[in-house]
C-alpha cells in the first residue's frame, strides 16, 4: 500500500534536511501510534550495518549522524535531494520505506510512504489518521492511497487515481461523488473545511485482487473527471 502526496512550499529548500526529517518525524509518529513496528527508522543503506550507523531520529528530532550524511551526499550537487528512510524490518513482505523528494520548485516535490504488508497500518480509520498528518504537515495538492498494482487499473494515466482514498484540498458533497463510500472532511469537525478524503472501501482494506474494490475507485474517477474536480499532474 502507497500513501503518496505532491506538494508545493517555497519555504522548504532542499538542503533543509532538519526541516524534511521533522516533517517526516511528525507522519512516522502518528504511524508509530497505530503500530509500534514503525517507531525505529533507519536511512536507507546499501547494507544492514550501514543502515544502523544512521538512525532516522533521536530523542524525537533528527539525529546528528543523518544530518550530517546527507549534507556530504548532497554537498557537490543540491539541486534536487531526497531523504529515504526504511524502518528496519527485513521482510520483504512486512517492511516499509518512505522517501521524500525536495527540488528547485519548477516541479511539485514528493512524499510517499511504501508498506509492503498492505493491512498493516490497520482500517480506514487508522489509515486517514496518517492522510490527516500528511495533509498538515505538507499542504498537498492530493494525496492518493492505494496498492502499488493499482496504477494499472486506474483509468486516467495522467491524474492522481482513487485507489482506497484520494485526498483533494475541495470541499466535496455526496451529490458530487455519490459512487464514494465515505468523504471525510479535513480538517476535522469545528473547524472550517478545506478538503475532503474521498473513500472507496470501508468494510475491508482496499485489494486490486477485488474487481468491486478496482470498479467503485475507477467510477469515482470518471466523477470526478467529469466535474473537472481532479487535477492533471502537469498543472500541480
Amino acid at each position: 500500500m502507497d500513501i503518496s502526496l505532491q506538494f508545493r512550499d517555497e519555504s522548504l529548500a532542499s538542503t533543509d534536511f532538519e526541516q524534511i526529517l521533522t516533517r517526516i518525524g511528525a507522519v512516522t509518529n502518528e504511524m508509530a501510534g497505530i503500530n509500534a513496528k514503525f517507531s525505529n527508522w533507519l536511512a536507507q543503506g546499501d547494507s544492514l550495518d550501514e543502515a544502523r550507523l544512521y538512525p532516522a531520529f533521536e530523542d524525537g528530532k533528527p539525529s546528528t549522524a543523518l544530518l550530517a550524511m546527507l549534507k556530504e551526499r548532497f554537498r557537490k550537487d543540491s539541486s534536487t535531494t531526497y531523504v529515504a528512510l526504511w524502518d528496519g524490518n527485513e521482510s520483504q513482505n512486512e517492511g516499509a520505506t518512505l522517501a521524500c523528494h525536495v527540488g528547485d520548485k519548477f516541479l511539485p516535490d514528493s512524499f510517499e510512504v511504501n508498506l509492503y504488508d498492505e493491512s498493516s497500518l490497520g482500517d480506514v480509520d487508522s489509515v486517514q489518521r496518517v492522510v490527516r498528518t500528511a495533509i498538515a504537515i505538507f499542504s498537498p495538492a492530493y494525496v492518493s492511497v492505494a496498492p502499488r498494482a493499482y496504477a494499472e487499473r486506474q483509468v486516467f494515466d495522467d491524474k492522481p487515481g482513487v485507489g482506497w482514498m484520494l485526498y483533494l484540498p475541495k470541499v466535496l458533497t455526496v451529490q458530487q461523488v455519490p459512487e464514494a463510500r465515505a468523504l471525510i472532511p479535513v480538517p476535522e469537525a469545528g473547524k472550517k473545511q478545506t478538503g475532503t478524503i474521498i473513500v472507496s472501501v470501508t468494510d475491508a482494506v482496499f485489494s486490486v485482487d477485488n474487481p468491486e474494490h478496482v470498479e467503485i475507485a475507477n467510477r469515482i474517477e470518471i466523477r470526478l473527471v467529469d466535474q473537472d474536480l481532479l487535477p492533471r499532474y502537469s498543472d500541480i
